[in-house]
């Protein structure tokens, strides 16, 4: 009894010291292909385990947030008008002229000079009157125009050229100074083809803009 216990012990340190062997002792298949050191299958195994982590945003290739549309990159243009029951609709529309996409939020501001270049009386009221069922503004990406086709943004101004009891006249205005959301900067257009001559002290009321494709509600 002694002797086969004595035995046993014998192959299990055996045993134990081929597993002990040093990191860079080579491991033969049992295909008789040639053996593998134990660094380069560690180094396998860490490489695998690390490729089914989540990958980093750059890997993946995701890009980072969309900065807004500055004034310097856009540019406005008259879209068309109609005129109803006293009320004159006029269209607008944003084009992004940089070479990369940008968001958009909001209300544009506005200013209306006179023939002198001198601001006159200008009421802006965002979703007021025949606008106030228009749903609130929200973010959207505007592509650049070297994209393609329909890559401009929208927005309606809506004005009185009734004349009310408060009003002394209800002059032209000369240029329209539009400032895109959270800018200083403004645009500038001029009627060309299109009046501009609100009453009621100078009431302009307005959309917000409209991502491209959006048609008014």
């Amino acid at each position: 009894m002694t002797g086969r216990m004595l035995g046993l012990a014998a192959v299990l340190l055996a045993v134990a010291a081929c597993q002990a062997a040093s990191p860079g002792q080579a491991i033969r298949s049992q295909d008789g292909s040639p053996p593998t050191p134990r660094a380069q299958v560690s180094s396998s195994a860490s490489s695998a385990a690390l490729s089914l982590g989540d990958p980093s945003p750059g890997a993946r290739g995701e890009a980072g947030p969309v900065p807004r549309c500055r004034t310097s990159q856009l540019a406005i243009a008259f879209a068309g008008g109609q005129g109803a029951a006293g009320t004159i609709f006029l269209t607008f529309r944003l084009t992004n002229r940089g070479p990369a996409a940008c968001t958009l939020h909001g209300f544009v501001g506005m200013q209306m000079l006179d023939a002198g270049g001198q601001p006159m009386p200008t009421r802006l009221v965002p979703n007021g009157g025949v606008f106030s069922n228009q749903p609130p503004a929200s973010t959207f990406s505007l592509g650049p125009a070297a994209a393609g086709a329909n890559v401009s943004s929208t927005f309606q101004v809506a004005y009185s050229d009734v004349r009310r009891a408060a009003d002394v006249s209800c002059p032209p205005a000369f240029e329209l100074l539009v400032t895109p959301p959270e800018e200083l900067e403004h645009l500038s257009i001029a009627p060309r083809g299109w009046s501009l001559a609100p009453c009621n002290r100078g009431e302009l009321d307005v959309t917000p803009l409209r991502a491209p494709g959006v048609a008014p509600a």
